[in-house]
């Protein structure tokens, strides 16, 4: 039995995130996959034990380091608040709506909505960092740069503002490719919005 790699791994997810892209989740059948990973059959299912679990696979590695480098930009910080915040939409956005992670995302959408496969994609590859913006958005309300409220509403809040312009055009294909510039006065756009929503009246004080 051959031992498994993390460069043979990343080499079959390449190739999966190719014929996925070109076919479809129902459309792909796992031996093309193995032929464009240039193996076996059996190398494959012994990375991989199902079809699903390679897409899943497939969604977080497409999608998880960026929104990982937003987050933990966020969290190293020495910035204001609000400057803070506002550099997490703009990377947010930007990343969300690049072409590649726009491409990964429309699959997903495709895929079928029957069995486990889209709460598993969301458990798997969306939870975690709505989550993870939660805890920071928590700790901006302990120290009193936000308003006490749900961290976990107001974070679905932020990211529901930060796509509030985007998210029909790209479901109806009508997006195109946003520039920059639009980009960044959409997320800018979105964080006024949440501030406005979130900042704490006159009256609120942290500490006390």
């Amino acid at each position: 039995m051959r031992t498994k790699t993390d460069k043979k791994r990343s080499e079959i997810l390449e190739a999966a995130t190719a014929v996925f892209l070109k076919k479809g989740f129902e459309a792909t059948l796992m031996s093309e996959v193995s032929e464009e990973a240039k193996c076996s059959k059996g190398t494959l299912y012994s990375y991989f034990e199902s079809k699903e679990e390679l897409f899943y696979a497939v969604v977080i590695a497409a999608t998880s380091p960026g929104a990982e480098s937003v987050l933990e930009g966020w969290a190293a910080s020495a910035e204001e608040f609000e400057v803070q915040l506002r550099t997490f939409g703009l990377e947010l956005v930007r990343e969300v709506y690049s072409p590649r992670f726009q491409a990964v995302r429309r699959l997903v959408f495709l895929a079928p909505s029957t069995g486990e496969l889209g709460q598993t994609i969301y458990d798997r590859a969306v939870r975690p960092y709505l989550d993870q913006t939660a805890r920071l958005l928590a700790l901006a309300m302990e120290a009193g740069h936000l308003r006490r409220d749900d961290a976990a509403v107001a974070a679905c809040h932020l990211c529901g503002l930060l796509e509030s312009e985007l998210l029909l055009r790209f479901l109806l294909h009508a997006l195109g490719d946003p520039s920059p510039d639009e980009l960044d006065a959409v997320a800018n756009r979105g964080i006024t919005a949440f501030l406005a929503a979130y900042r704490p009246s006159d009256c609120e004080h942290p500490h006390k």
